[in-house]
């Protein structure tokens, strides 16, 4: 088997480590692999098995179907299906600014999880408040018998006339929605609008080109109160503490929700959360299709991110952040020997150190042939949020600092010009010296002879 993809999920909890590959069997398929990181991790992957065969059975004659998945010695196989999914399906109907339609979208979405067979009323559990917290409070709601909260779009591909996806070419799919991750199903209540809210949620705050749909009030569209994204909200919270384990403080978990702010003077889409992302280039040029991404927190300190190269992959983009940043303690590797960025859009302040004015920040490493794989680590101080005035004032200081550089670099110059003046006249007195020398001694030993 041949990797082509690699992801490692490293920044949870020792128990639920994994790492994800999809790789190029014998006859030319792919598939997608699931292991454990470390022992504490086996019985999560164990798990997934379980999930599939749960929401095969719940699913059963419906629209929803998981993808195919069988166990393994290792972990976990799963089929690898090929088509649009339904998060590229509604950016296609956002590019042609047909927002109502997206809508009606995400609406089929709700009513289909509405529809299941498994509807049961919601009651707390002792799993529940474990996963989600004790400080939510709920009256008369709907939820799944089986829930997979991480039903996002991005984690389904639809099959039909009205969608860009083709047939499988295994088995008929005319008409359904195929699930390719169900890492987090729970097999306790968890109400249906939470599913929809983080669906609705990250589709909105994942990325910037989206903005527009914030002036539809989406949520409250789908059925959503304002009353409720906040218990939904803190349920997320919840969520990734309980995901993070021990490795993130309150502080960090707030920040590692994906809650952005709107700026109504600026229009500016805050967060104390980014990513990095890879792109890979095979000689067909970078892409959004051939790249990788890791979210992360600004409060994280030391951000380590690693990702195993494709076969063919010539070039690679790293773009450690998508907004203005200082990025320090810059580091990146290649199959354990160090590497340097070849080109950057940054502004270089020392080693490893790099301020960038504007977003989407970026170092090319323009040869990285024969590379298996590539780990990355660096820091990063935000300027987001930072007020002009206070941009203007660091920009001058980092100037000035420059300038200082310079002047002290033309002064090292110089001192080093002088220094070798001093040495070569220093080397011919000492040259002359030996001959005069040589030559007393030369006419002594000559009058000795006489």
């Amino acid at each position: 088997m041949n990797p082509i993809y690699c992801k490692y999920s490293n920044d949870r909890a020792e128990r639920f480590k994994i790492k994800t590959m999809i790789q190029m069997e014998p006859d030319g398929t792919r598939s997608v692999w699931k292991t454990q990181w470390n022992e504490a991790a086996k019985e999560h992957v164990d798990k997934i098995y379980l999930h599939y065969l749960q929401m095969k059975e719940s699913f059963d004659g419906g629209i929803l179907e998981p993808n195919l998945c069988e166990k393994t010695e290792s972990g976990v196989k799963l089929e690898f299906v090929e088509g649009e999914t339904l998060e590229q399906y509604l950016d296609s109907l956002y590019s042609e600014g047909r927002y109502v339609e997206i809508v009606e979208e995400m609406k089929k979405y709700r009513d289909i999880l509405y529809s299941l067979p498994d509807n049961i009323p919601f009651r707390y559990t002792e799993e529940f408040d474990a996963v989600f917290g004790k400080e939510t409070e709920f009256s008369n709601c709907d939820s799944l018998k089986i829930s997979n909260i991480d039903l996002v779009f991005g984690n389904i591909i639809p099959f039909g006339h009205s969608y860009g996806s083709l047939e499988s070419p295994s088995r008929e799919r005319k008409d359904r929605w195929v699930i390719i991750d169900y890492e987090w199903i729970f097999d306790f209540p968890v109400p249906i609008n939470f599913i929809i809210y983080r669906a609705i949620h990250y589709y909105l705050y994942s990325s910037t080109k989206r903005k527009e749909l914030l002036d539809f009030h989406v949520f409250k569209l789908l059925g959503i109160s304002d009353e409720e994204q906040a218990v939904y909200e803190a349920m997320e919270r919840s969520f990734q503490a309980y995901v993070a384990g021990e490795k993130s403080t309150m502080p960090q978990l707030k920040a590692l929700m994906l809650k952005h702010c709107l700026d109504a003077k600026e229009g500016i889409l805050d967060t104390k959360t980014d990513f990095v992302q890879f792109y890979m280039d095979d000689g067909s040029g970078y892409s959004e299709e051939h790249s990788l991404k890791f979210t992360y927190s600004y409060m994280d300190g030391i951000i380590t991110a690693k990702i195993c190269l494709p076969e063919g992959t010539t070039k690679l983009r790293i773009d450690p952040a998508s907004s203005e940043v200082i990025i320090k303690g810059l580091m990146i590797s290649g199959d354990g020997a160090k590497l340097w960025p070849d080109e950057t859009n940054g502004y270089k302040l020392s080693e490893g150190a790099y301020v960038f004015w504007e977003e989407d920040a970026q170092f090319l490493l323009n040869n990285v042939k024969g590379i298996k794989e590539v780990t990355v680590y660096f820091s990063v101080v935000t300027l987001r949020g930072t007020r002009s005035e206070e941009l203007m004032t660091l920009a001058e200081k980092i100037e000035e600092l420059q300038k200082q550089c310079e002047e002290r670099e033309a002064e090292n110059m110089e001192i080093g010009r002088q220094c070798r003046e001093m040495s070569g006249y220093i080397e011919e007195l000492h040259r002359k010296f030996l001959w005069r020398v040589y030559s007393r001694i030369k006419r002594i030993f000559k009058g000795q002879q006489r």
